[in-house]
């Protein structure tokens, strides 16, 4: 009963489509396009900034590994960069620590011929280490070995001089 009223007939629904539209029509659509250039107008400064924090982040790590890898401070590193780094890198210190070693004890024969025989060997095995920037690979890598077996042998003369040699103690022989 419709009370008054004519029941109306309900009009069918065409029937929903079930398959999507295809990708290059999604894609073309003008409401899409503008939606994602306003995505992108929104978000596009703050995924930058991000991306920018980030790069910089993980660059101040890689600086710091580096830098213990070298054993000099941070600001440093740019200045041992390449294959002969760490040779450089060996040789500012080791100079450092002949320098200091010559104000601490000036007074000591032993300790000078040692400071100017050394600086002298680590201005030599520099220029080795300049020489060898210019050579092939697999020419640089033994003159590189070469160069930290003598900074090896300095480095343990050096530690006689800082902490005495290595045999002081006169323990019996079991």
């Amino acid at each position: 009963m419709a009370f008054g009223r004519r029941a109306r007939k309900k009009s069918p629904k065409p029937p929903k489509q079930t398959t999507r539209p295809g990708f290059f029509t999604m894609v073309t659509d003008p409401r899409t396009v503008l939606r994602v250039v306003t995505a992108i107008r929104v978000a596009g400064p703050l995924v930058a900034a991000g991306a920018m924090q980030a790069s910089t982040s993980v660059r101040g790590l890689l600086d710091e590994q580096r830098a213990r890898q070298l054993g000099v401070p941070v600001d440093d590193v740019a200045a041992y960069k390449g294959p002969t780094g760490p040779a450089r890198a060996r040789i500012a210190g080791l100079s450092s620590a002949i320098d200091e070693l010559r104000a601490r004890r000036s007074g000591d024969a032993a300790v000078i011929r040692f400071a100017d025989t050394a600086t002298t060997r680590l201005t030599d095995l520099t220029a080795a280490v300049d020489a060898t920037v210019s050579m092939p690979a697999g020419t640089r890598g033994p003159a590189l070995r070469a160069v930290s077996a003598d900074l090896d042998r300095v480095d343990a003369e050096l530690m006689t001089f800082l902490v005495g040699p290595r045999n002081t103690l006169d323990l019996p022989v079991s």
